[in-house]
């Protein structure tokens, strides 16, 4: 099986992405191209903090870190499926209130509380491929976060260049699994 492994960072992070501590994601190009969205589904492990894409016939095509959410704002586990797609998304739960003459942030949302500041609009956190799991809220979509911790407010946040390509390949109503446990064993990966 031929795999291209992709670690983010520059020219010379080469020893940091070594030891793991930024993101990274492998495709199977040759299955992945040959892959039906209309077949794909998505497996999500909150012990191993990565996301598969999955062919029909249980083939991993991606394979990427992600970050689910922190506590207080936890990823629900389950049985969900793609409710809603949109390439671009802005949160309208969290971002920051901006002075709209001035442009200048006067807050961070989640750092607020109560009604948001007087004179402000929320600008919200840009969640680009964005792929809805439950009508809460929650849902895929690109994000930053470090290797192997949970950042989020409850999403999961994938890799930049990996959730494009996870959102190529499934449709509305692709079956999506959010389990606690770890999948590595079972899908056969490391």
């Amino acid at each position: 099986m031929r795999r291209l492994r992709i670690a983010l960072g520059a020219v010379g992070l080469s020893a940091l992405t070594s030891c793991g501590v930024w993101p990274s994601y492998e495709v199977d190009r040759a299955l992945y191209e040959q892959a039906s969205p209309q077949e794909t589904r998505v497996r999500i492990s909150f012990w191993d903090q990565k996301a598969w894409l999955l062919d029909g016939e249980n083939r991993v095509l991606v394979e990427t870190d992600i970050s689910t959410g922190v506590p207080g704002h936890e990823t629900p586990t389950g049985r969900f499926e793609v409710l809603e797609k949109r390439e671009t998304k802005r949160s309208n739960r969290y971002g920051e209130y901006v002075n709209p003459r001035s442009g200048k942030v006067v807050a961070k949302s989640w750092e607020w509380e109560g009604a948001p500041p007087a004179g402000t609009e929320l600008r919200g956190i840009s969640m680009p491929y964005w792929m809805r799991l439950t009508w809460d809220g929650v849902g895929m979509h690109v994000g930053e976060f470090p290797k192997r911790q949970r950042s989020s407010f409850g999403c999961i946040r994938v890799h930049e260049d990996a959730q494009p390509l996870i959102y190529a390949k499934t449709v509305v109503g692709t079956p999506v699994r959010i389990e606690s446990g770890s999948l590595q064993q079972e899908l056969g990966v490391r």
